[in-house]
């Protein structure tokens, strides 16, 4: 069963006719699924392990591809891969929303809300796994595969 939220805001100025008979009329409406906020411990664990996980697979990923100018850096919780006259990936942790953002040089920004049914990063946008979009974005730039199996990593955590 699907739980949403759906907010409506009302405008009426009065050069509307609805406006001066008394009705108001919809400016924009917005829905968005209702999210069950996990405890602040629970989300900084799974994100936590979500991004070393994702630093040591670049890293191995990095090493075995020697003397292309690739670089990983993880510093205060954002981690960036930087594919040397491809692209760079910048993933960061986003605490207030309890979510994980990532911005792809192939896909954009995107953002991932923690499944805990499926122990995994699902985007907001598209319900793609945070690792299924960084192996195809990835793959596609150095033309080697990648994988990145986040939900295998977020078994090793207690999410209750």
């Amino acid at each position: 069963m699907w739980r949403g939220v759906a907010h409506i805001r009302w405008f009426a100025p009065l050069a509307q006719p609805a406006a001066r008979a008394g009705f108001a009329t919809p400016l924009l409406v917005s829905v968005r699924a209702a999210s069950t906020a996990l405890p602040t411990h629970l989300y900084t664990r799974a994100a936590s392990r979500t991004l070393e996980h994702l630093q040591e697979t670049m890293e191995t990923f990095v090493d075995s591809n020697e003397n292309d100018g690739s670089d990983v850096d993880f510093s205060g919780d954002v981690l960036t891969l930087t594919l040397e006259g491809r692209g760079t990936f910048v993933i960061n942790k986003q605490s207030p929303n309890q979510q994980i953002w990532l911005s792809s040089p192939l896909s954009g920004p995107l953002r991932y809300d923690l499944d805990l049914n499926k122990k995994d990063w699902l985007c907001t946008r598209d319900g793609r796994s945070i690792g299924e979009t960084l192996e195809k974005d990835i793959s596609s730039l150095v033309g080697k595969p990648i994988n990145f199996d986040v939900s295998q990593a977020l078994e090793e955590v207690d999410l209750n």
